[in-house]
């Protein structure tokens, strides 16, 4: 759901508001100084800091029954839950910055109800809609107190809050698999040197998770064994790529190279 909701915000900024993503980016990244520090061109940020269930919103009767194999079946009603952002525009001009923010500001006033071209088909027909608006000054936190949180200079930033339903009664049919990256420096190393941790999953080409297998950098003697919904994980890595070997009964079934800034370190076995 949050990363449907993501993509809709995103494109309901560049479409309706109008702005060339070639020039600008829209980021759900928090805004900490380093990550500020990187930017290379102008970016909308959309900090996702809180979510809440609006009570005001709950529904306590149950949906009408509907006959499913014969038996009635009733559902509870959605809850619905506010996910609050702090909006801001980073730029290197603060002309542009305030000319920026103030397109986005009337983007997002304008539709407290999106588009159904914005989007993703995921949304399109949930019930009740995904809704929209910025936060009165009772609902909204302290954007100072949030940009010290996070030990950045302070911007101006409004609370733009989105409301979207979450089925109580939705059964989830796959595990959860969050590739991921790490990257350090080790402490006290004489050169600084960039190691990575990764994580991913294995799979069978139906998608199915495979375990007991060994995923191995190429000449390593240490590797890890996939849990049984598939996961490994691999720790301190040298380099920008790594051939990963993964192996059944000690002989390499697949070896697959990846850049360590890849995002994904998903592999998939041809049986």
């Amino acid at each position: 759901m949050l990363n449907a909701v993501h993509a809709a915000v995103a494109k309901l900024i560049f479409e309706r508001g109008l702005i060339d993503p070639n020039e600008v980016d829209v980021r759900f990244d928090a805004p900490s100084k380093e990550w500020i520090d990187s930017l290379t061109r102008p970016t909308v940020s959309l900090f996702l800091f809180e979510l809440q269930e609006n009570t005001e919103k709950r529904e306590g009767a149950p949906q009408p029954a509907t006959i499913k194999g014969g038996v009635a079946e009733r559902r509870m009603p959605p809850r619905r839950i506010d996910l609050r952002y702090m909006v801001s525009v980073l730029t290197a001009d603060v002309e542009d910055e305030h000319e920026l923010l103030w397109r986005v500001l009337f983007t997002l006033l304008k539709h407290r109800e999106y588009p159904v071209d914005v989007l993703p088909d995921t949304l399109r027909t949930v019930t009740p809609p995904v809704m929209a608006r910025l936060a009165t000054q009772e609902e909204s936190r302290s954007m100072l107190d949030i940009w010290g949180a996070l030990g950045s200079e302070p911007r101006p930033a409004l609370c733009y809050i989105v409301t979207a339903p979450m089925d109580l009664a939705f059964t989830v049919d796959a595990p959860l698999v969050l590739s991921r990256t790490a990257r350090y420096r080790q402490v006290g190393a004489p050169t600084g040197e960039l190691r990575t941790h990764i994580g991913g999953m294995v799979r069978d080409r139906s998608g199915r998770p495979l375990a007991g297998l060994t995923v191995r950098p190429a000449g390593s003697g240490v590797g890890a064994v996939t849990t049984a919904e598939g996961k490994y994980v691999l720790y301190g890595l040298r380099g920008d790529a790594v051939t990963l070997n993964v192996l059944r009964d000690g002989k390499i079934a697949r070896a697959v190279e990846f850049p360590v800034q890849n995002g994904s370190f998903d592999i998939e076995l041809d049986e």
